[in-house]
């Protein structure tokens, strides 16, 4: 087959355009009559028809391998066969920019989507090297962005597998400007480290717009790989974060053993620098971040977490120490001590307690519920404190001949204590006072504030419903509006079509507001040689087949094949972004 013409079939595919042609072979964009599906052809260059005891076998040994590999984050491989003695691979055809086109557009990337581009590429990385693959060939041209912002890794072509490999000894393979030190050296052992300093200089060009060795030379760019240190980030770029220029010099250390060991771990390191800057002075996170709904989530749910943390912090201050073991145990954790009122309080019962303290042991009851409030203790309420305290510090602070009722310690305003006047000592009167208080009741429970509302704004791809329990909140729509939620509320995102049926707690945070995307969107396809089966897709009838494939939001489904023999076999499938999930019944 030449390359130089457009074939009008490939096996059983229909071609469709000539795409492009890089090192490894020609890429076309053809369709799959038997399935219904676009797909990308790749015909390699090598041919089969003067070596097919050797080639042919580790060809197929590793293209094997190589299809295995399913990630979200990696092309996934439908098919490896050979037509005229020229091998060619199946794929799905993606629609997007590869990052080295998308490079050149504006608007320009952020510093987020950057580091998110790589975090994906790592995530797809690190699980080719589970797997024992190496890529080799990690470049800005084999990194496809997709329309949802979902990052795929291309062209396993020159991959090295680690227990065999379709390269002659000593050949040297890859892009050299990406190319490790021990690559260019011809290493035998290569591993992932190697594609770890891939990613490093892809993830350098990325932010600086250039590479961190080049020149017009061939010999220029290996003798800066194996001899130079590539300039510091910082000084190209100005103001850059010390953590990313940090993440990059190690990922580029020319000693392998003291770079990133694994990709899953440079790629960690670049979520957790996302997550830093998005609670630093740094310019927010925007509409053209590359991250999944779950990774925003996380973050979300991370940084609220953060807020309340710092909030607490800032907030919770021990009260200062007192006089005499009484004192000590009043500095109770419900305690909140606000104002300049508090304190006054604070001096009177210091002042007070030798004078007043009382030896009738019902007299040391306390009243109770003020102090968990700053400004019922800016009015002067009786002050609640643990029974082993004492309560006549606050009847110290109130007339003596004021008026009281038993709910009196639920209103600021009155700030009576006593009802009564006795004709007992001085020394005793606060204690009979403080005994008439706690008498008519037991102590309330501690005041909790009530909980707040939240305006929540909902949006996806698709229309869905959104439920209250068995009341209808909102019809069919892609984006909603709702009224003010209670915080901390359940709520359920509805939509048949796609197979959403999905809880969501609503969480404001301190801006009071929930902001949601709902799920994205994979498919699902079903095949099965029983004829008088019809199937279902967790609660729902898709009716009997053949089945074409359906839109469905990502994560677990049960697909089930109902036969009138009552013999249903059962799958689960895991939908994922932009790509089929097969439910395959034999």
């Amino acid at each position: 087959m030449s390359s130089a013409t457009t074939p009008d079939k490939i096996g059983r595919y229909q071609i469709l355009e000539r795409v492009g042609r890089g090192g490894m072979g020609v890429l076309y964009r053809g369709f799959d009559p038997i399935l219904d599906r676009e797909v990308a052809i790749k015909v390699m260059l090598a041919d089969f028809s003067d070596d097919t005891e050797q080639m042919r076998p580790r060809f197929y040994r590793e293209a094997k391998a190589v299809a295995k590999l399913q990630h979200r984050n990696i092309v996934t491989i439908f098919e490896f066969a050979e037509e005229n003695h020229q091998p060619h691979i199946v794929m799905e055809f993606l629609r997007g920019l590869p990052l080295n086109a998308r490079m050149e557009q504006n608007p320009p990337l952020t510093l987020d989507d950057k580091l998110d581009v790589v975090a994906q590429l790592c995530s797809g990385l690190g699980y080719a090297h589970t797997q024992g693959i190496v890529h080799r060939d990690v470049k800005p041209a084999n990194v496809f962005i997709l329309e949802d912002g979902t990052v795929k890794l291309l062209d396993f072509g020159v991959a090295k597998l680690a227990t065999s490999t379709l390269t002659r000894q000593g050949d040297v393979v890859g892009s050299a400007p990406y190319m490790s030190p021990e690559q260019i050296a011809g290493t035998q052992d290569l591993d992932g480290r190697s594609d770890v300093w891939s990613t490093g200089v892809l993830l350098f060009e990325l932010l600086t717009g250039k590479k961190p060795f080049d020149g017009d030379a061939l010999t220029t760019v290996v003798m800066g790989i194996l001899k130079h240190e590539p300039p510091p980030i910082d000084q190209l770029v100005p103001g850059m974060p010390k953590s990313v220029a940090e993440v990059v010099t190690r990922a580029l250390h020319k000693d392998r053993d003291r770079r990133f060991q694994t990709a899953e771990e440079l790629g960690r390191e670049l979520q957790l620098i996302r997550k830093t800057q998005q609670l630093s002075n740094l310019p927010p996170m925007d509409a053209t971040r590359f991250a999944s709904t779950n990774v925003l989530r996380a973050l979300h749910d991370d940084r609220q977490k953060q807020d309340q943390g710092a909030l607490a912090d800032k907030t919770l201050q021990p009260a200062p120490p007192r006089a005499g073991a009484a004192a000590a145990q009043s500095q109770s954790k419900k305690m909140w001590i606000i104002g300049v009122a508090a304190a006054v309080v604070i001096v009177a019962v210091a002042a007070g307690y030798p004078m007043l303290r009382s030896e009738d042991p019902a007299a040391a009851a306390p009243a109770s519920g003020a102090v968990a409030d700053g400004s019922r203790l800016a009015t002067a309420e009786p002050v609640s404190t643990p029974p082993a305290a004492s309560s006549p510090p606050a009847a110290a602070t109130v007339p003596p001949e004021t008026t009281s009722s038993p709910g009196a310690t639920n209103k600021p305003a009155a700030p009576a204590v006593a009802t009564k006047k006795s004709a007992e000592p001085p020394a005793k009167k606060g204690a009979a006072a403080a005994t008439e208080t706690v008498a008519p009741a037991p102590a309330p429970p501690p005041v909790k504030s009530a909980p707040a509302n939240v305006a929540v704004t909902l949006s996806g791809s698709y229309p869905f419903e959104v439920w209250d329990g068995s009341r209808l909140l909102s019809a069919a729509a892609r984006s909603h509006q709702l009224p003010l939620q209670v915080n901390g509320k359940a709520i359920r995102l509805v939509a048949p079509d796609v197979f959403l049926e999905q809880q969501v707690r609503v969480d404001g945070g301190d801006d009071q507001r929930f902001e949601y995307s709902a799920p994205a969107l994979g498919r699902i396809e079903i095949r099965a040689t029983r004829g008088e089966c019809k199937a279902m897709i967790g609660k729902s009838d898709v009716g009997y087949g053949p089945w074409p494939p359906r839109n469905a939001v990502v994560g677990e489904h049960r697909v089930t094949l109902v036969c009138p023999d009552n013999q249903n076999p059962v799958q689960h499938v895991t939908v994922t972004q932009g790509r089929p999930a097969r439910a395959e019944f034999k």
